[in-house]
């Protein structure tokens, strides 16, 4: 079986084991986080890896600016900002969770281009999991009070059966 050269994890700058072909995402042996394998050029065949959280929060910012846009400029209720800014979030709450936790786990931390490893590295991912949850239980809540803002609903017509008896 073929495979690649062996990668250096963008996260925490170890050699990381062969990558398979046709695997998407492969987890460092080290940090062990999971690690997206993209085609950035198809016709040079070059690959580039990405932490899949920082995927995750590219994602989730694309996402922030389509939907605020969407509704400031698409004439949609202002309620919908809670959805435009509740998904975004609960999206950044769920990856901060497992990158704090993986910090946790494994006493490596990579934030503002910086690595850090042991007992700050644990430190650092108790806090962005304990943010992370804020940030899910905040984007519950919004998304809980956005499903009670729902437009008043005009009174239902009275059915045949109630208008008979009268």
């Amino acid at each position: 079986m073929m495979s690649l050269p062996r990668p250096v994890c963008p996260y925490c700058q170890a050699q990381m084991r062969r990558w398979p072909l046709g695997q998407p995402v492969l987890a460092c042996d080290t940090c062990r986080r999971p690690i997206l394998r993209y085609l950035a050029r198809p016709r040079a065949r070059i690959f580039r890896l990405r932490p899949v959280y920082t995927v995750i929060h590219a994602v989730a910012l694309v996402i922030l600016f389509a939907a605020v846009a969407t509704v400031a400029f698409g004439g949609l209720e202002t309620r919908h900002v809670i959805l435009a800014i509740g998904i975004p979030i609960a999206m950044f709450g769920a990856s901060d969770i497992a990158d704090g936790w993986l910090s946790w786990r494994t006493g490596v931390d990579r934030g503002w281009r910086k690595l850090r490893t042991g007992r700050v590295a644990r430190a650092i991912g108790v806090a962005r999991t304990a943010f992370g949850v804020a940030g899910v239980a905040v984007a519950v809540i919004g998304l809980l009070a956005y499903g009670e803002l729902r437009q008043p609903t005009r009174p239902a017509a009275p059915s045949l059966a109630q208008q008979s008896t009268r």
